[in-house]
């Protein structure tokens, strides 16, 4: 057998060495591909809490129907649904027993929770809400969609009435004391006034504004007002007999009812209440505790609710309402 010198046997070792360490390289390694399988088909899960507009508490038993399916709400008023991904939700409906069915809109897609809530029957009067949301009252074969105010209101107080005459500083100020107080009160705390300039023009058919003007012409009424319209005016009766009261040239029960019908508030018929509609002599009255609590279930809804209780699926364009007492 042949057998190579030791020196040689270490050169070799020595030049392979110098070789793996100069500037020579290795092939690069190719990564092997992995392929994945596409993940599976996910689901849509949509949840949430069925509780009462009056009330606030969970409504146990309530059929929910969304796509076709339905879900009803255990003791806590929840419900769930599953549906295959990409399901296109829009629409709601709550029914059940002792409650005021009611139609809706979602406004997202996806998974989600959504917090939901009907009328419970048994504390809902829904010939009151008919009136003072409506115009039920006047007019119970027309009832109007819910109207009222979705930001705070600007307010242009005039200064001068329909004869250029000055208005009394002290009723101006009369006047901004009473906005201040009443706007916050009428949107039931969700926003005050956004702002008031004083002066002879006027803000009728701007939106953001509400117009508060005056008249020295009677004509058997003290005030009229647009029903919640952005842009619309509140008119009062300055210094004529039957609306004014004692030294003040304007009833504060006139503004306040007038400011009522331009947050959104329509006669209630009934004679204890400020939106009553019903004449009376008296200088001053609040809103009671009903109407402020119908207030509350009017600024629920969305504007453009119709009757019973359908939700629109796009906003709603008003026109103007003028109503007056």
């Amino acid at each position: 057998m042949f057998r190579f010198p030791a020196a040689f046997v270490m050169s070799a070792a020595i030049a392979l060495t110098v070789t793996g360490c100069g500037g020579g390289s290795a092939p690069p390694t190719v990564p092997t591909p992995v392929i994945t399988a596409p993940p599976p088909p996910s689901a849509l899960a949509l949840s949430g809490t069925l509780t009462a507009t009056n009330g606030g508490q969970p409504l146990e038993g309530a059929t929910v129907l969304v796509g076709g399916a339905s879900s009803t709400s255990d003791a806590s008023g929840h419900y769930s649904f599953t549906f295959p991904n990409g399901t296109i939700l829009s629409t709601f409906t709550i029914a059940g027993a002792g409650l005021l069915t009611r139609n809706g809109y979602f406004g997202s897609s996806g998974s989600r929770s959504v917090n939901i809530d009907a009328f419970l029957m048994s504390s809902f009067d829904q010939q009151y809400f008919r009136a003072i949301a409506r115009n039920g009252f006047e007019q119970p074969a027309d009832l109007q969609p819910l109207r009222r105010w979705t930001r705070a209101p600007m307010i242009y107080l005039r200064t001068i009435d329909d004869t250029g005459r000055s208005i009394l500083p002290e009723v101006l100020q009369q006047v901004i004391t009473i906005v201040t107080q009443a706007i916050p009160e009428y949107s039931n705390g969700r926003f005050g006034i956004a702002g008031i300039e004083q002066g002879t023009g006027t803000r009728v058919g701007q939106p953001g504004w509400i117009t508060i003007d005056w008249t020295r012409t009677a004509e058997a009424i003290c005030g009229l007002a647009s029903v919640g319209v952005e842009g619309g005016n509140v008119l009062l009766t300055y210094d004529q007999p039957g609306c004014s009261c004692g030294s003040q040239k304007i009833r504060p029960r006139t503004v306040k009812h007038e400011l009522g019908h331009a947050m959104g508030l329509w006669h209630t018929g009934q004679a204890a209440d400020l939106m009553s509609g019903v004449p009376v002599s008296e200088c001053d009255r609040n809103m009671t505790a009903r109407e402020l609590r119908y207030l509350d279930y009017l600024y629920r809804r969305p504007v453009g609710n119709t009757d019973p209780d359908n939700d629109p699926s796009t906003a709603v364009l008003l026109k103007t309402a003028i109503v007056v007492n």
